[in-house]
């Protein structure tokens, strides 16, 4: 019972951070760390939970932004009917079709040759993301306005604390989501998988499905991260999809421990805390978050 009391709690802090950090930037601040846990936690499925090293995991998160940038852009408008609470729902779905196509083909290999096939589909799109100007908007990217949508409840999300508390809400369905994954036989079969694969072969499992539903999950929930991030920035550019964004997700992954459902969130919130302040005074951050990663 101990254990599920944490689900209240973690609700009640996040509805009383604003009350505590009222300014704007850190409104700003605790809605990107709460992208990122979303996004790690994601990346984690693949890592911690299926033992899958993937070098390309923006590929998600950068799309289903794009995606749901583009969405805004369509739906703008004094017409408008889709409320911004539910574009999320499509990042998941973009971040779930993308992970299905390329997952297919990536999951029929495991260990180093899995790594190598999703670093080749990261520069793959990293590089279209320069070249398909229509979509991903080149260098500069894509705009739109969040507040242009349809009001939900009389909110149009067009102050911060109102975007926060959406960014926060999704935060903790799709946290409560993946720890419920983990503790179904599913995620029991993806541990599986993990630590031994010819054993889980032996006794009927298909580590190749196993691998595949995990990576697709995976996808889905990068995606509604890149949705949140398409409405917490309202642009999306190429670095979204770039392997900076593959390798700082990594990051946070391994510096909060791939071996502890919490270690993710811990690690995407310490990461992009010191990713803020440092850059407020060096352009050389990312230096010290490689020498934090040896050490």
């Amino acid at each position: 019972m101990k254990r599920y009391a944490i689900w209240p709690l973690a609700a009640l802090i996040l509805l009383a951070l604003p009350f505590v950090f009222d300014s704007g930037t850190s409104l700003t601040k605790m809605s990107l760390m709460c992208i990122m846990a979303v996004f790690a936690l994601s990346y984690n499925m693949l890592l911690g939970q299926t033992g899958m090293l993937s070098f390309g995991h923006a590929v998600y998160y950068g799309l289903a932004g794009f995606m749901s940038i583009h969405v805004l852009q369509i739906l703008a408008g004094p017409s408008a009917a889709m409320p911004l609470i539910v574009v999320p729902i499509v990042g998941a779905v973009t971040g779930l079709l993308f992970a299905f196509v390329f997952g297919w083909v990536s999951t029929k290999r495991a260990g180093t040759a899995f790594a190598m096939i999703s670093l080749g589909i990261g520069e793959l799109v990293a590089a279209s993301s320069l070249i398909m100007r229509s979509f991903f908007g080149g260098e500069e990217g894509v705009s739109a306005d969040r507040s242009k949508l349809a009001a939900w409840l009389g909110l149009d999300f067009g102050a911060q604390i109102q975007v926060y508390y959406l960014i926060a809400a999704w935060t903790f369905f799709a946290v409560l989501a993946m720890f419920a994954i983990t503790q179904t036989p599913f995620g029991r079969m993806a541990n599986a998988v993990r630590e031994n694969p010819e054993r889980a072969e032996f006794i009927g499992y298909s580590t190749q499905m196993i691998r595949f539903i995990s990576f697709c999950l995976s996808g889905t929930f990068a995606g509604i991260a890149g949705a949140l991030a398409a409405i917490n920035f309202e642009i999306m550019n190429a670095l979204s999809v770039s392997g900076a964004q593959s390798g700082a997700v990594l990051l946070m992954t391994y510096i909060g421990g791939v071996g502890h459902f919490l270690g993710p969130i811990l690690g995407a919130m310490l990461i992009t805390a010191l990713q803020i302040s440092l850059s407020d005074y060096t352009g050389a951050w990312m230096l010290y978050f490689g020498l934090m990663f040896i050490l």
